[in-house]
């Protein structure tokens, strides 16, 4: 018998008991059984580590380990190391193995003590080993790994700004459209992950007692919220052309998504599109028209339309409605050859000042940064002449 299995072996006897009592609660059996877990995956812990220390398993017939517990422990591999970096961790922290073996802090407790030993100065752990035992024993890991954080925080400082330095060559966000919605993948900046939260926090809080939404479901009403607030009111650019959610839909086609039952002279010729994401059904359709600014926009007769989108020399800005078409026409991209970025300013291709009309023809949507170059470009053509 190893050092240690009294402990174990006094758990069996009380969670035996519990369960064969007729007066303890289910409760009672739950913390019991709990218990016993612990311990059991403690005393486990420590007879893999021995194993692994002393090589026991080439009596076996194993290559390692983690082979011998696959084939009898039926054991994966990354469960095998945890438990072996566990059962060395209750052997360098005797207060933890201790509390271990009593079932009084669970597998999850020691990783985390493990993290420590591996990313904390030891001495230093050691030192605070008896609070974080007495934390452990009253909390989830989770509250033992920020006290572990704080205390590497306050011993290795400099790794705070290496962190956030890491984390900045890390940053992408990607929104990929699936016929059900957008998957989200991405890694956020420290700050800029700080922001978000604090923005969701602050929208997702329930409205009132009868609240029955999760908070999951209260992030993304809240995100949706803070989304349809920006693009009604603009971005602080400098953009002529404000940022908008596009949804390109013939007379026909919105007509039956709003009006089913109205008598109309168009028919449908295809589902709505939401510019960057695809077709839509026509409840969606209803839904996103629902309170929505309808700019009418002639296609394939835009020449009959001339005489509503073209201003010739009378306005130096586009109109609205030209701004729109402007954007229809380049599916919402930036004109420049290889630029991916989206409309923000509508540029005469021929320079106003130079006689140039506001007509489409003579119209552009161009980025903000392939706006500045076309106006150095300009400028450094006139000083050349």
């Amino acid at each position: 018998m190893q050092s240690g299995d009294a402990e174990l072996v006094e758990v069996m006897r009380r969670c035996a008991s519990a369960l064969q009592s007729v007066t303890c609660s289910v409760s009672d059996e739950a913390r019991a059984l709990a218990a016993l877990r612990d311990a059991a995956e403690a005393a486990l812990a420590e007879r893999l580590e021995e194993i692994d220390r002393t090589k026991a398993f080439v009596a076996e017939d194993a290559s390692s380990t983690t082979t011998w517990a696959r084939r009898e422990l039926r054991q994966d591999a990354r469960r095998t190391r945890q438990l072996i970096r566990a059962g060395v961790t209750m052997r360098e922290l005797p207060a933890v193995g201790e509390a271990a073996r009593a079932g009084r802090v669970s597998s999850e407790h020691v990783a985390r003590f493990s993290f420590a030993l591996a990313h904390v100065d030891e001495a230093e752990v050691r030192r605070v080993e008896a609070h974080l035992v007495a934390v452990a024993e009253l909390h989830p890991p989770s509250r033992v790994k920020s006290l572990v954080d704080r205390l590497r925080s306050v011993v290795h400082p400099e790794e705070l700004d290496e962190a956030w330095i890491a984390g900045a060559d890390k940053a992408h966000l990607s929104l990929n459209p699936l016929p059900d919605g957008w998957h989200v993948t991405g890694f956020l900046p420290i700050e800029v992950g700080a922001k978000l939260q604090a923005v969701l926090d602050a929208v997702a809080v329930p409205r009132e007692a009868g609240d029955r939404r999760t908070a999951s479901q209260r992030r993304i009403d809240g995100l949706d919220l803070v989304l349809t607030r920006v693009l009604a009111e603009g971005l602080p650019t400098d953009g002529t052309v404000r940022p908008q959610v596009h949804v390109v839909v013939d007379a026909g086609t919105l007509q039956r998504a709003l009006a089913p039952d109205t008598a109309s002279a168009f028919e449908p010729v295809e589902p709505a599109v939401l510019q960057g994401f695809g077709h839509v059904g026509p409840n969606l359709l209803a839904h996103l028209t629902c309170g929505a600014d309808l700019v009418p926009v002639l296609v394939d007769r835009i020449e009959a339309n001339r005489t509503v989108l073209d201003v010739g020399r009378r306005h130096r800005d586009a109109m609205p409605k030209q701004r729109h078409a402007v954007w229809f026409q380049q599916a919402g991209r930036c004109a420049t050859e290889h630029c991916r970025n989206t409309v923000d300013h509508v540029h005469h291709r021929r320079r106003w000042s130079d006689g140039g009309p506001t007509d489409l023809a003579n119209l552009v949507g161009l980025c903000s940064a392939c706006h500045r170059h076309e106006h150095r470009h300009d400028v450094a053509l006139a000083r050349a002449g």
